[in-house]
This record gives structure tokens, sequence and C-alpha cells, in this order.
């Protein structure tokens, strides 16, 4: 009997293996932090994702991507001027369903919807101050000065667009469902705007 179960499961394996895809993405993403003011940063994103069909038109996607964001805001007075630049570093790891459907011979709508485990693996501040001609400048890390937690879960979805099953561009959405600051004084959640293209093998 356990030589006719791992002989299933060894089945079901290779099946799943032989209708897999892997991919390669890169994109723009818009980090908002959404509390008592909002903060908006530009970033980048790459990884690899492995599509794992279940039918030929329905599967699973679970991938690991890095995502690097950054926003600097500068002011002037009437003793000096000044500068701070907000850095952060991110570990995702989506599982995102996807459903698609040709539309041509050679091309295909994805549709595509799930959460995104993220931990923030930087997040840093540097503020840069001058004062009547004299300068210095300050660095922080939130994750160790502030109550700034750097997990965090996201639900979100898109669309893409397949070429010859090679070629994917992709647009979507994610929300962070958590509230990431650690005290009882406000609400911190991260959301994202994503755009990429990806090479699929």
């Amino acid at each position: 009997m356990k030589k006719i179960l791992s002989l299933v499961a060894a089945v079901m394996l290779f099946s799943a293996a032989s209708m897999a895809q892997a991919s390669f993405g890169v994109g723009y993403m818009n980090p908002t932090h959404i509390s008592l003011s909002d903060s908006n940063l530009n970033g980048l994103y790459a990884g690899f994702d492995y599509n794992i069909h279940f039918t030929d038109n329905f599967g699973v996607a679970p991938g690991v991507f890095c995502s690097y964001g950054t926003k600097t805001d500068e002011y002037t007075g009437s003793l000096g001027s000044g500068k701070l630049t907000l850095t952060e570093l991110y570990v995702g790891v989506p599982l995102n369903l996807n459903f698609s459907f040709k539309l041509a011979p050679d091309f295909a709508l994805v549709l595509y919807a799930g959460p995104t485990f993220s931990y923030g693996i930087q997040s840093k501040s540097k503020g840069d101050v001058k004062v009547l001609g004299i300068g210095g400048s300050t660095e922080g890390d939130l994750y160790k000065n502030t109550n700034y937690k750097p997990l965090d879960v996201l639900v979100g979805g898109g669309v893409a667009f397949d070429y010859a099953e090679m070629f994917r561009i992709s647009f979507g959405y994610n929300y962070g469902i958590l509230d990431r600051d650690a005290t009882d004084n406000g609400t911190f959640n991260r959301s994202y705007l994503h755009m990429g293209v990806a090479y699929l093998f």
C-alpha cells in the first residue's frame, strides 16, 4: 500500500512539474504608507515566481521578490534648508491564484489574486540640515528606534498580458491588512501599485 501511495505521489509531483512555468520579473512600484500623514515612495522590484497549472487555464504561483523604495523631502526657510530621505528594502512572498484565457493565438489575458507575506529588511531615514551656513546630518533605523513593525501581510490582485507564452506585462495593486504601528496612537498600513515585465521560461 505504501508503495502504491508513493507511486501516486510521484506521478502527481511529476505531472505538476511538467505543467509548471517559471518566470523572472522586474518593474516599478509606488508604495504608500497610510497613517496620520501619507508618505509616497518610488521603487523597483525584482524576483521569481513558479506557476503550477492545475488545468490549462487555472493555477497557483508562489514566488519570492525583493523591492526597494525611496523618498526625499526638501524644505527651505529663512534661516536655512533641510532634506529628509527615507529608504526601505523588503522581501515578499506572494501566493497568487491565476486564471488565463486566450485573446488570440499568441496573446493571453491573465487575472490573478492572492496574499503576499512581506518582511522589512531595512527602513532608514537620513536628515541633512543647514542653518546659517552650518550643516549637519542624522541617520536612524526606524525598526530599531520606533514602533514600526517589519512584518506585513498584503492582499491584492491584478491583470497581465502574455505574448507567445514567453513575455508578460502586468499591472496590480496590494493592500497591507496589518497595522504596523505597535502602539495605539494610530494606524500604519502599507499599500502599493506595481507594474512590470517578465520573461517566462
